[in-house]
């Protein structure tokens, strides 16, 4: 006796179901820590958020939870939506501060699970809020200065206080981490300022400092050029 063809058609959707879940749950293999990668989606985000292109950093931000977290497919989308939501709180100039670090607790929440981070998500998202406070800080007292010159050593300091939480390498590897990212964060504030003499070089540069930063917390020592 056959079965019925609804049956038949019902096994067949479920394990499609079962299979696109299964891929979108799967998580990437993250034995190999990938700076430069890394490097490249965290330039290309800053571009596109500087360009208020909101698809493209979901984009980016997918890839960057996939390589740098170890996200799902799953998690990795819903996280990007967690770091779109709080750059588009932080963006305006009467940004809303509360709102951004509440989505990016709810980031950190599914990084923390996926990469087994050790500090907590409001911990967490209170750093990365600090850094991103005192880069728009410095950022606009650099435009405003004649020189355009401003001490990045608060940066700095945000910086390696967030990476301490991230990265299990040495403190020097941290600071250094800290030091190399926050002159590329300065250099941005170039571009964005309107001051840069050549932007695209400038971009090039951006690229080679976050190199920079994260081989120096990569668990496999990385030669910088």
């Amino acid at each position: 006796m056959r079965p019925p063809r609804s049956l038949i058609t019902g096994v067949l959707i479920t394990t499609i179901l079962v299979a696109v879940i299964a891929l979108v749950q799967r998580r990437p293999p993250c034995a190999a820590f990938a700076p430069d990668r890394i490097a490249y989606l965290e330039k290309a985000g800053w571009e596109a958020y500087y360009d208020r292109d909101w698809p493209r950093v979901l984009a980016l931000m997918v890839q960057m939870n996939r390589t740098q977290f170890c996200m799902s497919w799953l998690d990795a989308a819903l996280g990007a939506l967690d770091i779109v939501r709080a750059a588009a709180a932080f963006a305006p100039v009467d940004n809303d501060v509360a709102a951004a670090t509440a989505h990016l607790e709810h980031f950190y929440a599914r990084a923390r699970t996926a990469a087994g981070l050790r500090a907590d998500a409001a911990t967490l998202a209170t750093l990365e809020m600090e850094y991103w406070v005192v880069h728009r800080d410095l950022a606009i007292a650099r435009k405003a200065a004649p020189d355009h010159a401003g001490d990045i050593a608060p940066m700095v300091a945000a910086l390696e206080a967030l990476h301490a939480t991230l990265f299990d390498a040495p403190q020097a590897a941290i600071h250094r981490s800290a030091a190399q990212r926050a002159l590329a964060a300065a250099t941005v504030d170039r571009i964005t300022g309107g001051y840069s003499e050549d932007a695209a070089a400038d971009w090039q540069t951006i690229e080679q400092l976050l190199q920079e930063a994260y081989r120096a917390v990569s668990p496999t020592p990385i030669a910088i050029e």
